[in-house]
């Protein structure tokens, strides 16, 4: 990383930590009956799972992919589950729809991981592509929604709204998650068609180009 690229992440982190801090103060005093305290030692954890991914496969730290795990954390666990996020309209909405923008780059990662390389060797391996990257965002969308369900089943935890808007949240979760995938999508086109990277293209071809690209030559 560059000093301008780890001085980010550390802002990042420092914001992140002083949040934290922030709804410990707040939600200790009735941390007997708030839920919202014990989601601060979860909003501890979140932030470690894309680390502890990159040291199990040895691969090099990517600042903005820190970064953007840290503000999708930040948002998601912090604000909306420990400090009442949720409980503000369309909050919930928002965070599922910025995911959808997070999935595909996933998929995109996962695309190259499996293929062992960072090129679409003809048309119709792009098309089969950008199928492949909705595809995986919009699995990844159902699951979560599983995992809610279960929630609710086993821990009568209600993260889906189901007592009081059946299907209705479920499924429009899902449906802002596709959304934003397909802005994304939109993106990878517009790369594709003008000769020129975005950001959407550049990221995945980094990671690629420091962890991937030495194994696979």
């Amino acid at each position: 990383m560059s000093k301008t690229e780890k001085r980010s992440l550390a802002l990042a982190a420092l914001i992140y930590a002083a949040t934290l801090i922030y709804s410990f103060v707040v939600n200790f005093p009735d941390r007997a009956m708030n839920t919202r305290f014990n989601m601060t030692f979860v909003a501890i954890l979140c932030p470690l799972i894309v680390p502890v991914l990159f040291k199990l496969f040895k691969w090099k730290p990517i600042s903005e992919i820190y970064i953007i795990n840290l503000i999708f954390c930040y948002f998601a666990s912090l604000i909306g589950s420990c400090l009442g996020g949720y409980s503000v309209p369309y909050f919930d909405k928002v965070v599922h729809f910025g995911f959808g923008f997070c999935g595909i780059e996933i998929a995109y990662l996962l695309y190259m991981i499996l293929k062992r390389s960072s090129k679409l060797d003809s048309i119709q391996e792009w098309h089969i592509f950008l199928v492949f990257v909705n595809a995986v965002n919009t699995a990844i969308a159902v699951y979560w929604e599983f995992y809610e369900y279960a929630m609710l089943i086993f821990f009568n935890n209600d993260a889906i709204n189901h007592y009081t808007s059946g299907v209705h949240d479920t499924i429009t979760d899902m449906l802002v998650c596709v959304a934003g995938g397909l802005v994304v999508t939109g993106f990878l086109i517009s790369a594709k068609r003008s000769g020129k990277d975005n950001f959407f293209t550049r990221l995945p071809q980094k990671f690629y180009d420091l962890n991937l690209a030495h194994r696979n030559g």
